[in-house]
């Protein structure tokens, strides 16, 4: 069993990454295999957060104050952005970390077999 300092850690880091990554002056990859891939990246690095967050503050926490934090996270991170020159905040990567928080909260409470999705 992985120890819960070692998710506070993994936590926090991503946390960090997700922040420095999304600020920094990065172009979009020249070759996608979709137009919405990175609506999936969103999705997938937010749903990770949540992860991460809730089995670091899971029982400290209710799970709608993890995914509130995080969506405002999401959110702080959007607007951060458009404060920039070469980065904007979009609306759209804000809704896709929201479902990516949302899917993993309900699919831990089924995992849980708490229906309250």
């Amino acid at each position: 069993m992985v120890n819960r300092k070692f998710y506070v850690g993994a936590f926090w880091a991503a946390m960090v990454a997700v922040l420095i990554l999304s600020v920094l002056p990065i172009s979009s990859p020249k070759f996608s295999i979709f137009s919405w891939e990175d609506k999936l990246h969103h999705f997938m690095a937010y749903g990770v957060l949540c992860f991460l967050a809730i089995k670091s503050y899971g029982t400290k926490h209710p799970l709608w104050k993890i995914g509130v934090g995080l969506v405002s996270f999401g959110l702080v991170v959007e607007i951060i952005q458009s404060t920039t020159d070469y980065r904007y905040g979009e609306p759209m990567d804000l809704l896709a970390n929201t479902l990516g928080i949302l899917f993993v909260i309900c699919v831990y409470r089924i995992y849980k077999r708490d229906f309250k999705c």
